[in-house]
């Protein structure tokens, strides 16, 4: 696999290490220190980072779930110039320094050595092999001409596939891929092949010497031209493939080292504890940041390395190291500390040592860096001990973590919103958080975060500081903002509830209440809550427009908004039975909720209802006729109950259209008012004749609407049982009315 390094402080922006994702991180580490020694840049030191994490030396890429192509930074461990940082702690240049440990610089000359001469060796192998032609064509012409063939084989495999060799670039060519496999082969092959020209070579040799045709007279014993030379051909061919055979074996062991292979013990296995301590300790910048950094990675190693570190003192260097001025310094440091903190033992002695403060203070740097890694290790603290807890609620801790929610990365905010969470659950801190401003206002922050789980522990945190003190939430009109555009950010219903929650606590306000309505979106977020078919978000949705139907002037505001929508969707896609009461009760009470309209009336004969405006002549007869009446109890009466039953029959008080939004008026309580103006029996008889209506159904069941209260008023008739009423109630008011008219009238 290949990995892209990005870096802003070379020429080069973009580094390519070729690796496999069992690497670890130092052995990657290594492959750049030597392309940066290749540039004159070996003394650089530098961390990687991915997706915003510093990545350690011990892990790999797998762990890290780094895949092919994928982009690293290159980050330097200092964080100014080393010249700047000398001149600031009054250290001269030599004292502070620049590069790594002396440890890693000679391995890294090691290694470099170590490739150089492969790179050589290569080179001149190769050169080597072009030779082998000359004893490929000479073989030919030998005795045993036929090694030629086998020669001319094992030639053209070793010339077209032998690969070349840098430093810089590595392997290059047709076995670039598997250079080991390629040199045991050829190897194997020269070896048969150095086997065979050895035979060859004895038998020319008994050619040569022909020991026994001495004795024989008469015969030439004398070797040929062609056996010497057959002879000399082999011995020499012998010594070449020899040679050739064992550079194949030195560069077969040297294939088996990797860029890396002295450097990643080193950089993942730290040196002494006490001597890194010793260094830490010391004044110079450069020791104590390197210090600093074997520490963090000594501390990722495992648990018995944590410890040893303890008790070497570890934990008091590191906490004074988290204020050193350098920046670097004090990043590794703080990682340090959040890495020794995952052991509870470790815990309580770090708290004991003062270290908390030193977190809080380091919540406060410029470095988001800083910042996360300090968060984190806080969250250790306050997660299990709920003295701990107290002691970060303690000593400005609250307003130090409210200022880094809203400063820092949003990993950092991610962690201080589970520790507000964390420490909301003790009852104390929670009311010392109810009864300060800025813990309310970071958590408000935190829930603008794109982070979902930023927002669901910040929701969380706040339902519980709401059920301590609800109008601590309802101060802060920007929370309303965030809650209503939940269904924009994301699609997860638990947030949605917790939303929905908080949004109950406006909706119970009178004041908030109308904030709330006063947003546009509000529709849109109830309609967002209600489609999610969750019978729980459903029944909140429901019990939130119940809230807003309590008042007159937030009921009009309602129906202006069309909440109606959302209660009526709810009753087509009812989660449970609950859900669709709720709905079916809101849409009732919104639909039989009517606006009277009264008008002032200009004189006496204007008051009446439509119907007793359509005859007017009939008004003007009805109150001469009781007028002339009289005081006398039975002519009032009599006269009475005939005005009542021409009431009935013109309508002005029984029918349909007497009842209706539009045409209820109060003139007919007026007409009735003024039909015993002689004096107080006649007045009685006719509040009589109401009365009897009412037990008929029409005014004991609430069925009159508001218009009907305002001429009972003025009829004086008392109205404390009177309220309003819903399109039901109002029929059987007139249902009840008829019929008391009619029994009036026989």
């Amino acid at each position: 696999m290949l990995l892209y390094i990005e870096s802003s402080v070379f020429v080069v922006h973009t580094f390519l290490v070729r690796c496999s994702p069992s690497d670890s991180l130092a052995r990657v580490r290594a492959r750049l220190m030597h392309l940066l020694y290749d540039m004159g840049g070996e003394n650089h030191q530098f961390r990687l980072r991915f997706q915003g994490q510093f990545l350690r030396d011990s892990y790999s890429l797998d762990d890290y779930r780094i895949g092919d192509r994928c982009i690293l930074k290159m980050v330097p461990m200092a964080k100014r110039p080393e010249s700047v940082v000398a001149s600031d702690e009054g250290h001269d240049l030599d004292a502070s320094g620049t590069g790594h440990s002396e440890e890693i610089t000679r391995a890294l000359l090691k290694e470099v050595t170590t490739l150089k001469w492969r790179e050589a060796v290569m080179r001149d192998f190769k050169g080597s092999l072009f030779v082998s032609w000359l004893f490929v064509l000479f073989s030919f012409l030998t005795a045993y001409w036929y090694a030629g063939i086998w020669n001319f084989v094992i030639t053209i495999y070793a010339i077209t596939r032998c690969p070349t060799y840098t430093h810089r670039g590595g392997f290059v060519g047709t076995s670039s891929l598997w250079p080991r496999r390629f040199m045991t082969i050829l190897g194997a092959l020269l070896l048969l092949d150095c086997g065979a020209t050895v035979a060859l070579a004895v038998l020319s040799s008994l050619s040569v010497f022909q020991p026994d045709c001495i004795d024989v007279p008469g015969t030439t014993c004398s070797p040929t031209v062609n056996d010497i030379y057959s002879m000399t051909f082999f011995v020499v061919h012998t010594i070449y493939l020899f040679g050739v055979s064992t550079t194949v074996l030195s560069l077969l062991k040297n294939f088996g080292f990797s860029v890396g292979g002295y450097l990643e013990g080193l950089l993942i296995i730290s040196r002494d504890v006490e001597k890194v301590i010793q260094s830490a300790k010391s004044g110079k910048i450069k020791e104590q940041r390197t210090a600093a950094f074997e520490l963090a990675t000594l501390a990722t190693t495992g648990d018995d390395s944590k410890f040893r570190i303890v008790a070497e003192g570890g934990l008091e260097v590191l906490i004074s190291l988290g204020l050193s001025s350098d920046e670097a310094t004090q990043e590794y440091a703080t990682e340090a500390i959040a890495e020794l903190l995952t052991i509870p033992a470790i815990q309580d002695q770090f708290v004991e040592a003062g270290g908390v403060a030193t977190l809080c203070t380091i919540l406060r740097s410029t470095s988001q860096r800083l910042i996360q890694e300090a968060a984190t290790a806080l969250s250790y603290i306050v997660a299990d001990s709920e003295e701990n807890r107290q002691l970060v609620a303690a000593d400005r801790g609250l307003e130090d973590l409210s200022y880094a929610a809203k400063t820092g990365s949003e990993v950092a905010r991610r962690c201080i919103a589970g520790i507000f969470l964390d420490l909301a659950f003790s009852s104390e801190i929670r009311t010392q958080m109810t009864a300060m401003n800025s813990p309310t206002s970071a958590l408000v922050t935190l829930c603008g975060s794109s982070d979902t789980e930023t927002i669901r522990l910040s929701l969380q945190t706040l339902e519980l500081i709401a059920i301590e003190s609800p109008d601590v939430i309802l101060y802060h009109e920007e929370l309303l903002s965030h809650l209503l555009a939940i269904t924009k950010v994301t699609l997860d219903t638990s947030l949605y509830l917790l939303a929905g929650k908080l949004l109950l606590y406006f909706a119970e306000n009178s004041e908030s209440c109308s904030h709330l309505l006063d947003r546009e979106n509000l529709k849109e977020t109830l309609m967002g809550f209600v489609k999610t078919r969750d019978a729980t978000i459903q029944k909140v949705a429901c019990k939130l427009i119940h809230c807003m139907l309590e008042e007159k002037g937030h009921m009009l505001r309602a129906r202006e908004l069309g909440l109606k929508e959302a209660l009526s969707y709810v009753c087509k896609h009812a989660g449970d039975r609950d859900a669709w009461n709720m709905a079916d009760e809101g849409v009732t009470i919104m639909d039989g909720y009517t606006l009277p309209r009264v008008k002032r009336p200009t004189s006496a004969a204007s008051m009446g209802s439509s119907a007793s405006l359509r005859k007017k002549d009939y008004f003007a007869r009805s109150s001469t006729s009781l007028d002339k009446a009289g005081p006398s109890g039975s002519t009032d009466r009599a006269r009475s109950t005939t005005s009542l039953k021409n009431v009935g029959s013109h309508g002005s008080l029984g029918s349909s259209a007497s009842l209706r939004k539009e045409d209820y008026s109060p003139g007919s309580s007026t007409s009735l008012d003024k039909a015993g103006p002689s004096g107080s029996t006649g007045q009685a008889r006719s509040i009589l004749s109401l009365q009897k209506l009412g037990s008929q159904g029409s005014l004991g069941r609430g069925g009159l609407k508001e218009g009907s209260l305002v001429t009972m008023d003025e009829a004086g008739v008392n109205r404390s049982g009177v309220r309003e009423g819903s399109p039901d109630l109002l029929q059987q008011a007139k249902m009840g009315s008829q019929a008391s008219v009619s029994s009036r009238g026989n």
